[in-house]
């Protein structure tokens, strides 16, 4: 008898600090929400896609939620292999209409920043994420020449990541490159 008071007593106890005081909520719409539980899933089954090394086994592999330029965010994924001194990247983004997420069609190689090599391939590829979530840059720089041979810019639009290539002007207004957060894929700290 005495343990069901001290739960009766505990159980106020806790109703009145909620009420004294309340946390502050932050309103995420229900679509987002459902994109955050898909991307959850998609990372449980990650090695169901195809990252483009066939066989080879990657060294670790992060995550990354980032809006490209829309209410929705999108979800990077990447996968570092140390030998080849690469990192291979996937978008992905979640389609409310079939609640299903949906692969980018291409696979964005980056060098792994880890990796001090001279071995590095020629071409250079570099990920950024754009000041005010307005998109991701994609930079490609010609090893020898230190040249951006590749300069793209990735976006959100209807049902689909969109890829614009951008001028030397164009790229060099862009504002400043945003922290990207990645976390390794068992932290699911940003999909919470």
């Amino acid at each position: 008898v005495s343990s069901n008071r001290s739960t009766q007593t505990t159980s106020t106890s806790v109703t009145e600090q909620k009420k004294e005081a309340p946390e502050p909520k932050e309103t995420v719409s229900p679509e987002v929400m459902e994109a955050l539980h898909a991307y959850n899933e998609l990372l449980d089954n990650i090695d169901a896609y195809d990252f483009g090394m066939g066989d080879v086994k990657e060294s670790a592999t992060q995550y990354s939620v980032v809006y490209l330029d829309s209410e929705v965010p999108q979800l990077l994924v990447t996968r570092y292999y140390d030998r080849e001194h690469i990192a291979m990247n996937m978008i992905f983004w979640y389609e409310s209409s079939t609640k299903k997420c949906m692969a980018f069609n291409r696979i964005f190689q980056t060098t792994n920043p880890s990796q001090n090599s001279t071995s590095d391939p020629e071409g250079t590829g570099m990920l950024s994420l754009l000041e005010g979530n307005k998109g991701l840059v994609y930079a490609e720089q010609n090893q020898s020449t230190k040249e951006t041979i590749i300069k793209q810019l990735l976006t959100y639009k209807n049902n689909g990541i969109v890829v614009r290539n951008l001028g030397a002007n164009e790229y060099g207004s862009l504002p400043n490159n945003a922290k990207l957060i990645s976390l390794p894929i068992d932290d699911r700290q940003l999909l919470q």
